[in-house]
């Protein structure tokens, strides 16, 4: 939770000068995958308008404001970017990979991003 309102911050400082997409992928921790939460009782999408209910109410529990694009149900994005379980991006203005963080949760790092992001705006 702490690392949303981190990443909150982020945006909130930078949109004015870089675009922000949130991008919600397959359900990391549904009670029907290999590994479920205690806390998060949500059973895995299977059709695109159940991902999309679920990335909203997610949205909303942790009040992530960032624009949410969602995923399709075949896990497109998920799979071109290598995303699972989560994982931060910054695509530079060419379309390409400026920034790749490590596999969530031990390598979802915001204020290594922002480093990045600074660096690349500077």
């Amino acid at each position: 939770m702490r690392q949303a309102v981190r990443l909150q911050q982020v945006y909130e400082t930078y949109r004015d000068r870089a675009d922000f997409h949130w991008v919600y992928i397959r359900e990391a921790h549904a009670i029907d995958g290999p590994r479920p939460s205690r806390t998060v009782q949500i059973k895995q999408p299977t059709t695109d308008e159940e991902r999309e209910a679920v990335a909203t109410n997610c949205a909303e529990a942790i009040d992530l404001r960032i624009p949410l694009l969602i995923d399709d149900i075949e896990d497109t994005v998920m799979k071109a970017y290598d995303a699972w379980p989560d994982r931060l991006f910054i695509i530079n203005s060419d379309g390409r990979i400026s920034y790749r963080g490590g596999r969530g949760p031990g390598g979802f790092n915001v204020a290594e991003m922002e480093r990045a992001l600074q660096g690349i705006l500077e």
